[in-house]
Parts: structure tokens; C-alpha cells; sequence
């Protein structure tokens, strides 16, 4: 059946339909998922474009128009049309960020080799000081040998997470029994949660178990170390799912982050200021790699066959495909051997195409992104170069001001660390700070403020900790040469200052060259009166003259009664003879008969030989060993000695925390969760010191005792 002709459209109803195309367009379009309103109405104006194409006010025959729109202006489009991450408080999306980031540093050596500055740099010249040697001794051995946490080597690796992801999560295990810190690690970012609270100052923090504990609890292999890990802490097997997550105490866990964006709780990466100009790097990186291909392995174009003017004939010549395969088995054969040769006639033409350019010059660009990614770090090519022709050093100021500012922020926020630990073990130790009045010293006091558990607010007085100072060297060379010169014109000036501070950056230690330079000057003076007698003996054996001072010195003389006793030397003690001397004016030597026949007063029997035992002043009788024997016996150490009393301060006030182990999966019932699980707080071995906030208990009058005894 024939098919009535349509009538056409005017331009009114085309401009309808294509507005109802665009809406139906729009309205499906919307209905994708991960798409943004911006991306979802450039989908639907593309598609417009190509379809829908409306007339001219006159009617059908005028020029078609094509709906276009604008770029969208979000400044965020950019980032999600090419997959970058910036919602810095998406897990997911930071989890990637700092993966990324690793992997710069451990690729890149630009990068690499800023951070490994930035992480050592630092932690030059670092050293503890304080009024007590002994605590100095102490505290350094505990943090910075490789017997204690050997901080010289971990804050490396704090360093190197804080500058490469932007934050680092140092964990430390505190002994209970010694008072001191056990280890401490870093945990992987992406294993910690950070909950903030409305009510606390800091927030909560929340980690995975590790990977290793995790399996050993659902394995249960091997089965001592599952039983050793159930007895010492059994709340671990409430949290052997890869998703639970535990909480751990503030004191225990530390966080250092790179405070890019006040208001969210991680730290956000320094690298993620030069993530566009890495990845147009990675883009020119790529255009490099695509044209070295085409040089390196072009593609070559062969023609087989001539025309008839080629030949000079009036038939031209095709080849078949009989001939096309044997010249390309031909070329195989040629290319795969050493010594290449084809043999053919002249119908066959050869050329390469798509490797007939030469590599363009890219250094300027990738000089601008070196220069853009240094910046990152605040430095730039002439600080780490020098200037060249044309270059000042004008805006070298600038980021050496900035560097120092943030390798400064850097050092006080390793500082903060380091006095949080030491604050812990001070506590434990009962290191009071202390003041010196008539050669006494006398613990000082602080004030702190605390509620009880019933809401009563007071302000209880308690002893205030003594830690050494951690310090370091002056981070810029201009500023510590400038510090050196002041110190000494303030010396010249009479201001007093210690040679100590005068060689805090220089790596001296000022008590051993002292004892060094008093040998010194022992042994020259002895060398020298040394050489001067043997001047005066060899002048005296042959006969010579001798000068008047070395005869003062070195020469025999009498004695003269007027003489001064005190320039006399002193004469040799006479041993006493036994049996000669009279008993009355030498010390009992040997017992006499009269000793012996003599009965003590206690009714004991005096063996021959035997001294009597002495007598205190108080009638009492000294103990059995002697002084001698008493300083050989050994003694509780004094840093050491008050943990013991410290953990019962903290038994006695603050009751301990039990859990229960979990129950065996087979078990019929549901296991019960402790309230302490329910209500997520830290115990066992991720729960904070027990003796924290104890010292308020001791009495001043004994600390005062044991600080003048």
C-alpha cells in the first residue's frame, strides 16, 4: 500500500522537536551513575550537536544550526575529567593519592632525592641537654643508640612518610615493669582511622590489626604463639576481622601531619602541590617514548611492480601474489640475518614513513616542570647550582627563608614527639625537675586542673617532670654563622656565656676534652722537668757548668736546722719491730698472753690471731661485713628504682581493665562482648600507661627527702 506523502516541517515544529530531543537526551543521560550535572549536560549537548538541527526563522529552507554549549567553569572539572583525586576526606580516593606518591618517590629522582633531604637534613647535630648528667646519660642512651629506639635512625623513616604522604603514625610499646619504652614502629596510614570527638581536644584513633596477628588468630598456627597471644591479651580476638577496626590509645599512637587543609584530620601529601606537573611530565615522558619508536622502528613502505612507461613497453607489469609472497619472505630473511642483501630488479621501491622526523627538543619543556617541582619543596636551580649569566639570586632568598621556615616547623614537631615519650618514662621514673637552695635541692610543684568522675572540677598541685632537651643544629648555614658571631662579640663584650652554648652546633663534647687537655698539660709538665734533670746530670758527669736554677732544683744539699719544715722532705716511716717496740705506743700487732687468757664480755671464745670486733660509738656491734664489702654490693640503680613504686600508686587508684577471650566459633552461643569492647575504649596492649597522671600521689616531703639524700 502506497505510504502518504509527509508534509514538511516548518521551522516552529523542528525547533520543538529538537528542544523535546534535548530534554529526553538529558533526562536519560541523567540516569548514569558516577556522572556529575556538569559531565552529564556536555554528554547531552554533544549528542544534540550531532543530531538535531534547526531552520532559520524563514521556514525549511534556510541554514541548519547546531546547539553547542561552553566549557563548563567549575574549577573542579578539570580534576574529575582526568581522574585526579582531591576529596581529601574520601578514604578511597587518599588511599590512592598515597600510593601514588610512593611510587614518585621510589621512581623519581628529583623527588627521591628532596625528600631524603628533607628527612635527614634536620636530624644533624641532634643531642640531648639538661641540668643532671645523669639524665642526660639516661636519656640519650634510651632514645638514641641502637640499644634503645635509636631515634637517630627511626625519625629517618618518620621523616620519610611525613614528606612523602603527609602524615606518619608512630606506634610505641611501653613496659610496664621497667618504666621505659620497649619499641616503636610506624603503621601504614591506610590502616588508621581517625574519629574526631566533640568532647576531647584529640581525636580517637582506630587501626587494623596486623596482617601477620590477624591470620595467627583465625589460623590459630602456630599453636603456642596462639595460646601465648590469648593469655597476655585476649580482647585482640574481638578484632581478627580485616574490617574491625581497634582503638588505640592517644599515648601509645602518635600522629605527624602535613596540615595542607586545617579542617580535615589527615594529613594531606606536599607532593600533591606538584601532581599536574608530574603528570604532564609522565605526558611528555610518553610523546618521547611514541617518537623514539618511530625512529628507532619505522615502518617501511615497498612497492612491487612498474608502470609501462617504467618498462618502456606498452603492458605494464603486476605483480602476483606468488611474487608479492617471495619478495616478503625475501625481506624476512634479510632483516633476520647478519649480512643483508636483496637481489631484485627495478620494478621494487622502498621508503620509510612515520620515521622520517628528528627527536624535538623537549628541555625547556621539562625544565619548567623540574623547576615547578623543586618549587614544591621551596627550593629552586641556582640555589643547588649556582647562577649563571643573566640570573640573579634575588628570589633564592625567598625559598631559602621559605626552607628554613619548614625544616623549623619540622624539628619542633619531632621535638613534641620526643617529649611526648620522654614525658611518659619521666612519669615512671619519677624524674622530678628540682631547685637548688643552700647547695638542697627541692622538687618544684605545677598546678593542673581535672575533673572527677562525679563532675567535680578542682586544681590538684603535683610534682613537675625533668627531661632533657632535645636539640639540633641551626637549619640555615648563614643563620648559624651569624648565631656564632653573636655569641662571641657578647663574649667579648663580658656577657657570660658558657663554652657549652658557645659549641652547641660543633660536634665536641666538652667534658671529655677537658680531661683531655688536663693530661695534656700533665704530661708536658712532667716531660719537661724530665729534660731539664737530665740536662743538669748529663752538665754534672762531664764537668760542664751548670745554670743556677737547675742546681736550685736538681742539686743535693744539707739540711739546715732553720730551715722551713714544710720545704723538707718528708722522712721514711720506720716499720715497727715486733717484740721491741713497747706495746703502749704502736697498734696491737699480735695479741698478747694477756689477750689471750681475757674472756669477752658476750661469753665468746677470741681465737689466736683474731682481731677484736669493734664497738660503735652507740654500744651496738657492727654488722658482719665491712665497708669494703658494703660498696661492692650492688645497688638499685637511682633511674630505675621508683618504676616499682609507681605501678603500685597506679594499682592502687586506678583498677585494671579484664577481657575475656572470645569464645570458639563452634560454641552454640552467642558470645557476650564485654562492655569495654562495646564501648570501643583501649586496653590490653593498645591501652595507654596505666601509671599517667600518678605522681600527683606522692607525697612533696618524700620527694624532697630523696632528692637531698
Amino acid at each position: 500500500m502506497p505510504q502518504k506523502p509527509q508534509r514538511p516541517a516548518s521551522g516552529g515544529d523542528r525547533t520543538e522537536a529538537a528542544l523535546n530531543r534535548m530534554s529526553k537526551l538529558f533526562r536519560r543521560a541523567s540516569r548514569s551513575e558516577g556522572a556529575s550535572s556538569e559531565e552529564l549536560e556536555m554528554r547531552a549537548n554533544r549528542r544534540l550537536r550531532k543530531r538535531a538541527a534547526g531552520g532559520g526563522p524563514g521556514g525549511g529552507g534556510g541554514p541548519s544550526v547546531s546547539f553547542a554549549t561552553a566549557r563548563p567553569r567549575d574549577p573542579l572539572f578539570y580534576w574529575r575529567q582526568n581522574n585526579m583525586p582531591f576529596q581529601f576526606d574520601d578514604p578511597a580516593q587518599m588511599q590512592k593519592m598515597r600510593a601514588y606518591c610512593r611510587l614518585v618517590y621510589a621512581s623519581h629522582p628529583i623527588v627521591g632525592s628532596c625528600v631524603d633531604i628533607y628527612s635527614k637534613y634536620p636530624l644533624l647535630g641532634m643531642k640531648m641537654s639538661c641540668k643532671d648528667e645523669r639524665l642526660t646519660e639516661f636519656y640519650t642512651q634510651h632514645f638514641l643508640t641502637k640499644e634503645g629506639l635509636n631515634y637517630n635512625k627511626f625519625l629517618v623513616d618518620v621523616g620519610r612518610e611525613y614528606w612523602t604522604v603527609g602524615e606518619a603514625w608512630p606506634l610505641g610499646t611501653f613496659n610496664e615493669a621497667l618504666g621505659v619504652w620497649d619499641t616503636e614502629e610506624l603503621l601504614n596510614p591506610d590502616d588508621v582511622e581517625v574519629q574526631p570527638s566533640p568532647f576531647l581536644r584529640d581525636p580517637r584513633f582506630l587501626i587494623r590489626l596486623p596482617t601477620h596477628m590477624r591470620e595467627l588468630i583465625r589460623t590459630r598456627q602456630p599453636s603456642w604463639e596462639y595460646t601465648k597471644l590469648i593469655e597476655a591479651y585476649p580482647e585482640l580476638t574481638y578484632y581478627a576481622d580485616d574490617n574491625a577496626l581497634m582503638p588505640v590509645s592517644n599515648i601509645l599512637l602518635q600522629q605527624l601531619k602535613f596540615e595542607a587543609d586545617t579542617f580535615n584530620v589527615r594529613g594531606v601529601p606536599l607532593l600533591y602541590r606538584a601532581m599536574r606537573s608530574l603528570m604532564q611530565e609522565e605526558m611528555l615522558n610518553t610523546a618521547v617514548d611514541s617518537i623514539a619508536d618511530r625512529l628507532y622502528m619505522p615502518i617501511i613502505l615497498a612497492k612491487l611492480g612498474a608502470s609501462a612507461s617504467d618498462l618502456g613497453t606498452t603492458a605494464p607489469w603486476i605483480p602476483t601474489q606468488d611474487d608479492l609472497a617471495d619478495f616478503e619472505e625475501a625481506i624476512d630473511t634479510a632483516l633476520a640475518g647478519d649480512f643483508r642483501i636483496i637481489l631484485s630488479h627495478f620494478g621494487v621501491e622502498m621508503e620509510a614513513v612515520l620515521g622520517k622526523e628528528d627527536m624535538p627538543d623537549m628541555s625547556g619543556e621539562f625544565d619548567r616542570i623540574e623547576g615547578r617541582i623543586l618549587q614544591t619543596f621551596g627550593l629552586s636551580k641556582t640555589m643547588l647550582a649556582g647562577a649563571s649569566s643573566g640570573e640573579t639570586y634575588a628570589a633564592d632568598a625567598l625559598n631559602r627563608d621559605l626552607v628554613t621556615q619548614m625544616l623549623t616547623n619540622y624539628q619542633q614537631m619531632l621535638d613534641a614527639h620526643y617529649r611526648e615519650r620522654a614525658l611518659v618514662v619521666a612519669e615512671a621514673q619519677e624524674h622530678f625537675d628540682y631547685e637548688e637552695r643552700g647547695g638542697k635541692r627541692y622538687v618544684k610543684m605545677e598546678e593542673i586542673f581535672e575533673i572527677d568522675e562525679d563532675g567535680t572540677e578542682r586544681i590538684v598541685e603535683q610534682p613537675k617532670l625533668l627531661i632533657p632537651d632535645l636539640q639540633f643544629r641551626t637549619m640555615s648555614l648563614q643563620d648559624e654563622a651569624a648565631q656564632t658571631e653573636f655569641f662571641e662579640a657578647l663574649r667579648e663584650a663580658g656577657v657570660p656565656i658558657s663554652q657549652r652554648t658557645r659549641l652547641h652546633n660543633v660536634q665536641i663534647d666538652l667534658n671529655e676534652e677537658i680531661e683531655r687537655s688536663r693530661d695534656e698539660a700533665i704530661e708536658l709538665a712532667v716531660a719537661e722537668q724530665e729534660t731539664r734533670k737530665g740536662i743538669y746530670i748529663a752538665l754534672r758527669d762531664q764537668g760542664l757548668p751548670i745554670p743556677q736554677d737547675l742546681k736550685d732544683d736538681f742539686a743535693p744539699r744539707a739540711l739546715d736546722e732553720s730551715q722551713d719544715p714544710g720545704s723538707m722532705p718528708t722522712p721514711p716511716l720506720r716499720i715497727p719491730i715486733m717484740g721491741l717496740d713497747p706495746v703502749g705506743s704502736q697498734p696491737t700487732l699480735a695479741p698478747t698472753m694477756q689477750d689471750l687468757q681475757s674472756t669477752p664480755a658476750d661469753g665468746g671464745v677470741v681465737e689466736p690471731g683474731s682481731v677484736p670486733e669493734p664497738v660503735d660509738a652507740d654500744g651496738g656491734s657492727r654488722p658482719p661485713e665491712s665497708d669494703e664489702m658494703r660498696g661492692s654490693m650492688p645497688k638499685a640503680s637511682a633511674l630505675h628504682s621508683r618504676a616499682q613504686r609507681i605501678r603500685q600508686l597506679a594499682d592502687e587508684h586506678r583498677p585494671k581493665v579484664t577481657i575475656a577471650a572470645m569464645r570458639a566459633a563452634h560454641d552454640d552461643e552467642e558470645p557476650e562482648i564485654p562492655e569495654a569492647v562495646q564501648r570501643r575504649q583501649p586496653v590490653g596492649i593498645y591501652g595507654g600507661p596505666r601509671h599517667i597522671g600518678m605522681r600527683r600521689h606522692i607525697d612533696k616531703k618524700t620527694i624532697n627527702k630523696e632528692l637531698q639524700g
